[in-house]
């Protein structure tokens, strides 16, 4: 979202991230600045991704899996992430299957 609030790309819908993550590369949504932008969380900028990029759900996936990859931690922290990703991803799974 930076990359729009800093107006690098004026309209996410022609952001080539969505381009990057289908041929194999890394991208991920962070917060970059969140003191400087004014904003906590990320949870918007997946919402403005999905809709933007018309991605799916394994897409997001693959985001939130990359975020963890790259952020700035150890290695223990990222195992630890990831096992608690998983376990959170079955229950979001879950309520999805189970609403609709």
């Amino acid at each position: 979202m930076s990359n729009f609030v800093l107006g690098y790309v004026l309209d996410l819908r022609c952001h080539p991230a969505r381009n990057f993550l289908h041929q194999g590369i890394s991208v991920s949504i962070s917060s970059d600045d969140p003191g400087f932008m004014g904003y906590d969380g990320v949870t918007l900028d997946y919402l403005y991704c999905f809709l933007s990029w018309d991605l799916d759900i394994a897409d997001l996936k693959k985001l939130a899996m990359n975020s963890i990859d790259h952020a700035g931690i150890s290695e223990k922290e990222k195992a630890d992430l990831r096992t608690f990703f998983k376990y959170k991803w079955g229950r979001f799974l879950d309520f999805v299957i189970g609403r609709y």
